[in-house]
């Protein structure tokens, strides 16, 4: 089951609610409109407003980085310095 938390909800639920009414705010404007409006104004604006949201609010879930993760960079692992990169000539 996938789960969300309020925040997360409300954040998206202001990016639906902003969508609807940009969409129906351009079916208003629009002359000789037969009750079409902008959706990709719509989807844009709303995509917008919830990435900002998500940016400011929501950000990154710390808590939930997988514990088996090591932390610390691995090492490399390197020729020895003093061996020969080619064969000398005779």
């Amino acid at each position: 089951m996938i789960t969300i938390d309020g925040l997360r909800a409300a954040i998206l639920t202001a990016g639906l609610v902003l969508c609807y009414f940009v969409h129906k705010h351009t079916t208003d404007k629009i002359p000789g409109s037969t009750g079409k409006g902008d959706i990709v104004g719509a989807i844009g604006a709303a995509a917008a407003v919830v990435m900002m949201l998500w940016a400011l609010f929501g950000g990154t879930d710390n808590t939930a980085r997988d514990a088996t993760t090591p932390t610390q960079p691995s090492t490399v692992t390197t020729a020895p310095a003093n061996q020969p990169t080619s064969a000398p000539f005779p």
